[in-house]
């Protein structure tokens, strides 16, 4: 065989073995891979095909007992399938087996506590819930679930300890919302004739948020039943000073209270006092105006209200009151003035059309709104 023929047959052993080659890769690209249940089973979870689902889950568990997230996962389905039962059923077969991981576990817990909620069992779920926890102390979750089902149960402390918890750990709780649990565990012992200990709680309540009202109001309350009016009257005038904002809600109790008390020429100085600090508090003026009234002193309860309207220009309130006295002087100049700069106030010049769609405001009716480009949704 000369050197040319043995080069053209190498030639041809080397094509044959590229065409091979070529062969063999596109059979292996085409070659379908076989899909376990167990993938088909999530799929159709995924897809909302609960009835086949439940059918590939079924599959694998009977032939494979180890696959724990399939046990799980088949008791879900079950339950949210309407058949609570067997899907409690699964996952409390799964506490009894020592072979799982603490993760595993959290998890068998987390599936048994839905299923007692389904199921209307909240001592239950909070049972595996607390088992939960003893495996996984840092549990968001867990945590967010006790808050939910200790306040729907009206267990106050329950509930404020689990939200304490799940603050710590960066949880979506706020100091407010911890102040009112105390407040509520504290309305809670005062109707349960335990007015100390209501009272500590409302104390505790004002540590985490200092402004809320709340705590202040009840826990003089509770003063109030014992006899305490002193006290009372101490608690309220701290209030005034923490949330001068709400203060107005005191208002009644510290003028009722000082009056049993003799001291009711207090009460001016209370208001003058919240004034000075919050000009703002429209119903300081009006609370000082009716004092004055009352007392006989018309001039200086005008002279309050028309001192509250310089700091609160846009008070309606202050001009209705303002108007109310007028009207009892029959003071016709006065009061026309007044109701005039109210309408003036609530009432716009001439009337004007709004778009439902954005707010957008036009002095006719559009049929194009020029905001929000929707069609034809001015009022007539």
């Amino acid at each position: 065989m000369t050197f040319a023929e043995s080069l053209f047959l190498l030639f041809l052993i080397l094509i044959a073995a590229a065409a091979a080659y070529y062969y063999v890769q596109r059979r292996e690209r085409t070659r379908t891979i076989p899909v376990s249940p167990y993938a088909e089973g999530l799929r159709a979870m995924i897809d909302g095909d609960r009835v086949k689902a439940i059918q590939k889950l079924r599959e694998v568990v009977s032939v494979d007992s180890t696959n724990v997230d399939a046990y799980l996962r088949l008791g879900v389905l079950f339950a949210d399938s309407g058949d609570v039962a067997r899907g409690l059923k699964i996952h409390k077969s799964l506490t009894f087996r020592g072979d799982l991981t603490t993760a595993q576990k959290v998890e068998v817990y987390r599936a048994l506590s839905e299923d007692h909620i389904l199921m209307n069992d909240t001592p239950r779920a909070l049972e595996a819930l607390e088992h939960l926890l003893t495996l996984s102390k840092k549990d968001r979750k867990a945590l967010e679930r006790k808050v939910e089902l200790f306040t729907q149960t009206r267990n106050w402390a329950g509930a404020f300890d689990a939200a304490q918890k799940l603050a710590g750990l960066g949880g979506p709780v706020t100091p407010h919302q911890l102040a009112v649990l105390k407040v509520l565990e504290g309305l809670r012992l005062v109707e349960n004739k335990k007015e100390r200990d209501g009272r500590i709680n409302f104390r505790e309540a004002i540590k985490f948020d200092t402004a809320f009202i709340a705590p202040y109001l009840y826990w003089g309350d509770s003063y109030i039943r014992e006899g305490r009016t002193e006290d009372a009257v101490r608690i309220w005038r701290r209030m005034l000073s923490a949330n001068p904002a709400q203060a107005h809600l005191v208002f009644e109790r510290l003028e009722t209270h000082l009056f049993d008390l003799g001291r009711f020429s207090e009460i001016e100085q209370i208001y003058r006092a919240l004034i000075r600090s919050y000009p703002q508090s429209v119903h300081a003026y009006a609370a000082l105006s009716r004092f004055l009234d009352k007392r006989g002193d018309r001039g200086d309860a005008i002279a309050v209200l028309m001192d509250g309207i310089h700091h609160n220009a846009e008070s309606i309130w202050l001009r209705r009151l303002l108007i109310q006295i007028y009207g009892e002087m029959r003071e016709a100049n006065h009061v026309l003035e007044l109701a005039r700069d109210i309408l003036a106030r609530v009432m716009k010049a001439q009337y004007e059309f709004k778009c439902s769609g954005c707010g957008y405001e036009a002095q006719e009716p559009l049929w194009l709104c020029p905001r929000c480009g929707k069609l034809d949704t001015f009022n007539a």
